[in-house]
């Protein structure tokens, strides 16, 4: 009974980026890809092992430096099919040096590539509650936009800006909270759906050091109460720090992301329908930790095998969130357009007993925007 919601998404997701994947294209700088190809090879520095270009040597990457001035060229006509491992030979050596340098870009998450990066994860819950209303577990959807615009402050500092916009449709019950995983009592007593925004979330990290093999970041984060429907949003305001470190390798990239929210608003309240009829209950204060850890094996430059998953900890109900798994991702072009596909899937280890996730599958969905000029030029003298 819960595959229409699963498929609602899907097909919000792919017509959606379907229609964002062509406009950025269409956007692509079309400069010549004779010098396109003569920049990159230069600013990679990287060694071939003979003159048909099919293979990269090893590389020095305590000096690797991508310049951030390079203009990508978006006009290789490289497919899907080309992109696989077993087919990198077959790649042409302007397609090589274009996909390896968007590749090592991408591994980087304060590199100056701008991103629209799409996110639905699907999870099924279990619990207590559903145990008791005798209901089957449902399967619950959200949609991530997070555009990703990197901007160079000074020759020294950048920021990168990322704001999180979801798109929920939450089978659940009143006084359950799925964005912080709080379940609160009394809950209510009609499972329904609900579809429609969440609380729209907005990390600034600032860097001085943003060149591999060593990347460190931090900044603000903040919750804002712009959920369309009590159900799929937290009620509240909240703000918080945010951390991000990571280290780059020739075959490894591993890091975490880190966000804590607390909520800075006043008490608030809502009416809930319960076997005790209609009941006043306060909004639960947000005190919320998100940590991603990210473990990812290097197959080749376009290739990765790991995991990203979200933990969290719940410092009001004392109720940590915890998915194990793993997924993998490739980068391919959809006619002109560089884009990242991946999946993963995850087995929730810890959650709260109540009502908490069970299984998750994670789907991403990429595309690589072509940054403009002045965002990689510093903005302050």
């Amino acid at each position: 009974m819960h595959q229409s919601p699963v498929k609602s998404c899907l097909l919000a997701l792919v017509f959606s980026m379907t229609f964002g994947a062509q406009a950025a294209a269409s956007a692509a700088d079309d400069a010549s890809l004779e010098n396109e190809l003569s920049k990159t090879s230069e600013i990679l520095d990287w060694r071939l092992l003979d003159s048909s270009l099919t293979q990269f040597d090893r590389r020095d990457w305590d000096h690797l430096e991508l310049d951030e001035s390079i203009d990508l060229d978006f006009d290789l006509p490289l497919t899907i099919a080309q992109a696989s491992g077993d087919s990198a030979a077959q790649l042409s050596p302007e397609e090589q040096a274009e996909m390896a340098a968007i590749g090592e870009a991408l591994a980087n998450p304060l590199s100056y590539l701008w991103l629209m990066f799409s996110q639905l994860d699907v999870i099924e819950y279990d619990g207590d509650v559903l145990d008791a209303l005798d209901e089957d577990n449902p399967v619950n959807n959200t949609l991530l936009i997070q555009p990703v615009l990197s901007i160079q402050l000074t020759e020294e500092w950048k920021t990168v800006i990322r704001p999180v916009i979801p798109i929920n449709s939450f089978e659940t019950v009143d006084n359950v909270d799925l964005s912080t995983g709080t379940v609160n009592r009394p809950v209510g007593v009609d499972f329904e759906r609900e579809t429609g925004l969440g609380d729209i979330v907005l990390w600034t990290a600032f860097s001085k050091q943003y060149k591999p093999p060593n990347i460190f970041g931090f900044g603000v984060t903040a919750m804002f109460d712009t959920a369309s429907d009590d159900q799929l949003g937290t009620g509240r305001n909240s703000i918080g720090p945010m951390l991000l470190a990571f280290r780059l390798t020739e075959k490894w990239i591993l890091g975490m992301v880190a966000q804590h929210w607390e909520s800075v608003d006043g008490d608030k309240s809502r009416t809930i329908q319960t076997s005790a009829g209609r009941v006043r209950v306060d909004r639960p204060d947000v005190s919320l930790t998100d940590v991603q850890p990210v473990v990812r094996y290097r197959v080749d430059q376009l290739t990765n095998i790991g995991f990203a998953p979200n933990w969290r900890y719940n410092h009001e109900t004392d109720e940590a969130s915890i998915p194990i798994g793993i997924g993998f991702d490739t980068l391919v072009k959809w006619g002109k357009l560089p884009i990242k596909l991946g999946v993963e899937y995850y087995d929730y280890v810890q959650s709260d007993d109540r009502f908490g996730g069970d299984k998750q599958i994670r789907f991403l969905f990429i595309p690589v925007l072509p940054s403009p000029e002045w965002s990689r030029q510093p903005f302050f003298d």
